[in-house]
């Protein structure tokens, strides 16, 4: 979790929410001051932001205003749509990438590696990857589309070894006892704070950081299709228990959230 992550949920969770506004630097830096962010590490993750196009930037008097911009929401749906993607049915069959890449380039193999991670593969062998999706081609394909790779061979491919099954192979390629602990203790943070949901700044604080848990255990987890997931998979627990908790947290971060804005009537009844 970063203080980039913070601000761009802040921002696409709660202020877009409750209107859109522009807000100034210093509104910003007090709503993150409650996940105990110093003033310095906001200003210079706004910065960052605005170099990448994501968050604009105005004057009014001696204040800057900063605005989400079109081009966060797009990265944002993005994201949610290539999780959406991987919830699709499971078709029984495997996607395979065999590439290579000179050993000379180390740097390259690296990219690769990680480029084949966030389109949902898994390691098989050195320079052989799998993925039970039926979209991680074509998202491996855009992936890598700026790489010089000297072999890159997309494949669909079955378990044909009676000896194997799909959940064996899945295993290989996953740590999935890490993945399942990673499950287990954001799980166990939700249920810690079903009972009594806090109100105000800690509200705030603890939806963001929540959201920045989920989202970095779901960044390293390939969303197996149910065949595929070990007996009592966490993941299926922690989706429940956000629809619920995770609501209340929201529409109690957001209380907060347009209070420190001063929002009143309509916009801030969405919450």
């Amino acid at each position: 979790m970063t203080v980039r992550d913070l601000v761009v949920d802040l921002c696409t969770e709660h202020l877009d929410v409750l209107g859109g506004d522009p807000v100034s630097l210093q509104t910003l830096v007090r709503l993150l001051a409650a996940c105990g962010v110093a003033e310095p590490s906001a200003r210079v993750a706004a910065a960052a932001l605005r170099r990448s196009g994501w968050l604009s930037a105005s004057r009014h008097g001696r204040e800057t205003l900063l605005l989400p911009t079109a081009l966060l929401r797009e990265a944002v749906a993005a994201r949610d749509e290539r999780v959406r993607r991987r919830l699709d049915p499971w078709d029984g069959r495997w996607r395979m990438v065999v590439y290579s890449v000179p050993e000379t380039d180390r740097a390259a193999r690296e990219r690769v590696r990680r480029g084949l991670a966030r389109a949902g593969f898994g390691p098989l062998a050195p320079a052989t990857w799998v993925s039970p999706h039926p979209s991680a081609l074509d998202e491996v394909h855009a992936e890598l589309a700026g790489e010089r790779t000297s072999r890159l061979d997309l494949l669909t491919a079955s378990v044909a070894d009676p000896r194997l099954s799909d959940g064996d192979l899945a295993a290989r390629c996953w740590d999935l006892p890490r993945l399942a602990a990673a499950w287990s203790r954001v799980l166990d943070r939700l249920r810690a704070a079903a009972p009594t949901v806090p109100q105000g700044p800690a509200g705030l604080a603890l939806h963001l950081r929540l959201r920045a848990e989920l989202r970095a255990v779901l960044a390293a987890d390939p969303l197996l299709p149910a065949p595929l997931q070990p007996a009592g998979w966490p993941a299926r627990d922690v989706r429940d228990a956000w629809a619920d908790t995770g609501a209340r947290l929201a529409a109690a971060a957001r209380e907060h959230v347009a209070e420190v804005l001063g929002v009143v009537g309509p916009r801030a009844a969405v919450a």
